[in-house]
């Protein structure tokens, strides 16, 4: 009798299959990603940010655990986090924010202003560069930090670039990094220009925190502003780019290399420009 009644069922039904009729389901409202090199600085994100309102009900946080060495960069983190993440809106932080102007309603209510101005919106943030023009340099910031203490905007601001000490993705319109990228810097300049190519774009939003962090220009700043350009400059020709702390005018440099372009010749870019491994054979 239960043979019979099993041969009775539609192929659909043996395989289980998932019929889906809408958008996914979030949990929560926010999933907090944030790579932790610092115990002490991270404590203060997580006591702050419960202190204005973001907790188990409309919250969680994953923490990628560089407390002893460097496991995960600013490229991984997104791709890592992606497929765990609960919450509606995927905030990526720095462990040395403190929310101690905004918290949850604030970010909420700036989401939603942003969403009715631009439903297609992909990335959010607190800092970015509006344009790069010779003598004409546009920034938007909205943030406390050594350099920018009392910049604010009023409005949502389009920007192409985002600073990484604070920004959002929307679950629901995911950006991944580029895989051939790698370290601390020009990750959240990255996804802008990845969501870009998708269609999206990126705005800086007028939600007020804390970094206590000026940013670092090190050897690693100068090894990442490389990559980044010798990656985009065949991407973009011609283009002015205006990230936080810097830009770019990529001009003709990347014409010869993109023209006539392979995919054997773009491995041997990736592997000769950028360090990328090639499995034997390839090129």
């Amino acid at each position: 009798m239960t043979t019979g009644v099993a041969q009775k069922k539609s192929v659909a039904d043996r395989l289980g299959v998932r019929y889906i009729d809408g958008p996914a389901e979030a949990a929560l409202d926010f999933t907090f990603v944030t790579l932790v090199a610092c115990q002490t600085r991270y404590d203060l994100v997580l006591s702050s940010a419960e202190a204005k309102g973001f907790g188990p009900d409309n919250a969680e946080f994953l923490a990628l655990d560089n407390r002893h060495g460097n496991r995960f960069d600013g490229f991984d983190a997104i791709r890592r986090c992606l497929t765990e993440a609960r919450g509606r809106y995927i905030v990526f932080t720095h462990d040395d924010v403190e929310f101690n102007a905004d918290g949850a309603a604030e970010l909420l209510a700036r989401l939603d202003e942003l969403t009715r101005l631009d439903p297609d919106w992909t990335l959010a943030g607190n800092s970015g560069g509006v344009r790069y023009r010779r003598k004409d340099h546009r920034r938007a910031v909205h943030v406390d930090d050594p350099h920018d203490f009392y910049l604010r905007v009023d409005r949502p601001h389009l920007v192409e670039s985002l600073d990484e000490n604070f920004f959002i993705v929307r679950r629901d319109r995911p950006v991944l990094n580029s895989y051939d990228l790698r370290g601390f810097h020009f990750y959240a300049s990255d996804l802008c220009r990845i969501s870009e190519v998708m269609g999206g774009r990126a705005y800086v939003i007028p939600f007020l925190l804390r970094h206590h962090s000026g940013g670092k220009i090190d050897a690693a700043y100068h090894t990442g502003r490389r990559a980044f350009e010798r990656k985009y400059r065949r991407y973009f020709i011609g283009r002015n780019l205006q990230l936080p702390v810097t830009e770019f005018a990529f001009g003709l440099s990347g014409l010869r290399e993109a023209i006539g372009e392979t995919v054997h010749s773009r491995q041997r870019f990736l592997k000769d420009n950028l360090g990328i491994p090639v499995p034997p054979g390839v090129i």
